[in-house]
């Protein structure tokens, strides 16, 4: 991914925040932070309450407040897909401080794997169609050891 295009123009990262660190679940963050980043460097912040919504309203609420990039720890799916088909890009499986993860994001090195959440062992996220935290289930191949 080039990150040097992102940073080359004004736009907005939101962060869901809890205790100084990113919420652990997006969908059931309660504060969000929305940094305006232009060239790379954070103008302004400011911390938002999420209301209580079904998830066609969660994307209209990231979309109102005008959006680029959400930068999120666990997220469901259905909610990843309505945010990235209305044109924000979330980077989920994030942890750590929220200042931290502000400036790996906009130094272009968040992607690195220093701050993805345990147990996500990947190295370019969802964009080769992995997923974090799979669990057996539906399409799920199991795979037993022959005796």
């Amino acid at each position: 991914m080039n990150t040097t295009y992102y940073m080359s123009m004004n736009m907005k990262v939101a962060i869901p925040i809890w205790d100084g660190r990113i919420s652990p679940l997006m969908d059931t963050a309660c504060s969000l932070l929305i940094a305006d980043i232009d060239e790379g460097q954070v103008v302004s912040k400011e911390t938002v309450g999420i209301p209580r919504m079904d998830i066609p309203n969660q994307v209209s609420f990231f979309t109102d407040h005008h959006i680029d990039i959400l930068i999120c720890g666990a997220i469901s799916h259905q909610l990843e897909r309505m945010l990235a088909a209305s044109g924000i890009k979330p980077y989920p499986w994030v942890r750590g401080q929220v200042d931290e993860v502000i400036a790996a994001y906009c130094n272009g090195v968040l992607q690195n794997g220093n701050f993805f959440l345990p147990g996500c062992g990947r190295r370019r996220g969802r964009e080769r169609g992995q997923r974090c935290g799979r669990r057996m289930g539906f399409g799920a191949r199991r795979q037993f050891k022959e005796e």
